[in-house]
């Protein structure tokens, strides 16, 4: 928590880090370079012998950072949140970065609102950080939720530092610990609230260590790679997916009404833009097209 006389810090971004030292600094360099808000970043490095320590000890005081042994990804959010010192928690993966004004979107909408969780669009890219699609959302809905799944992305998104309690993360969740935490928030009463504006770049490549989450509408669920377990704790605890079926049908004609597929759609004009906005003028003029293109609104 801050020290008497220190100014707290809007948001506290906690990041979890085990042998990405080749995405590491793309996050940086986006939490570092967000504007109209205060931050601080936080990363939990899980021992990594990859040069992320030391890339870590070049940066000096310019992030919050630890380097020690933990029981996986849930353990290093619980670790990293316990130091941060922000209003607001966000969670950024060390392969993920953030697009301009994206936190700060989220920072006014929840002091604007009073909401507890307020979450945005998100756009997909290749390793190189490369637009590969659009992954937009639509008004929050808690039957969405519970039966059709985690469709909020914590790269876009910030929860208030006091709805999540000690230990926020549930250590026995390995693949599945954003939903069980947001359904958590929700059965204790926390409000949560949409914003329509790209917020953060989920990297898609071979070396990512997560496995993949199988739920589509003719599908059945992926119970493999530990996904099985963890269904079945989601639905005793909350109740979540007893009507699957049904929350695919109202999440797809929630994004209908909120024109999500039309952002959709638009992405597609500008497939292969550079996302990494903060590496390069060329880079930061590609991310101008992107956003004329999709997001004609948004500043």
């Amino acid at each position: 928590m801050p020290s008497e006389g220190q100014p707290v810090p809007d948001v506290s971004v906690v990041t979890p880090s085990y042998g990405y030292a080749h995405y590491l600094r793309d996050a940086i360099d986006s939490v570092a370079a967000q504007r109209g808000i205060t931050v601080e970043h936080v990363i939990q490095d899980g021992g990594s012998t990859d040069g992320t320590v030391e890339l870590l000890q070049d940066l000096g005081n310019a992030v919050d950072w630890s380097s020690e042994p933990d029981e996986g990804q849930s353990d290093a959010l619980n670790r990293g949140i316990a130091r941060a010192r922000g209003r607001w928690i966000a969670w950024l993966n060390a392969d993920e970065f953030y697009l301009p004004g994206g936190l700060a979107a989220l920072v006014r909408e929840g002091d604007r609102t009073g909401a507890d969780v307020v979450y945005g669009d998100t756009l997909f890219s290749d390793g190189d950080g490369r637009l590969t699609r659009l992954l937009p959302q639509h008004r929050f809905s808690p039957f969405v939720l519970r039966s059709y799944g985690c469709f909020i992305s914590t790269v876009s998104s910030i929860v208030r530092t006091s709805a999540l309690g000690a230990d926020p993360i549930d250590v026995q969740m390995r693949r599945m610990m954003d939903w069980d935490l947001y359904l958590r928030l929700l059965r204790e009463g926390a409000g949560f609230r949409f914003v329509e504006a790209p917020i953060g770049v989920f990297r898609a490549h071979d070396t990512r260590v997560t496995a993949t989450e199988r739920r589509g509408f003719f599908q059945r669920l992926n119970r493999g790679d530990g996904f099985g377990r963890e269904y079945d704790m989601v639905r005793d605890r909350y109740g979540a997916m007893r009507m699957r079926r049904a929350g695919h049908i109202a999440h797809g004609l929630l994004k209908v009404a909120d024109g999500a597929y039309t952002r959709q759609a638009r992405g597609k004009r500008v497939h292969g833009a550079d996302l990494r906005w903060f590496r390069s003028d060329d880079a930061a003029r590609d991310w101008e097209r992107v956003r004329v293109a999709c997001y004609p609104a948004v500043a």
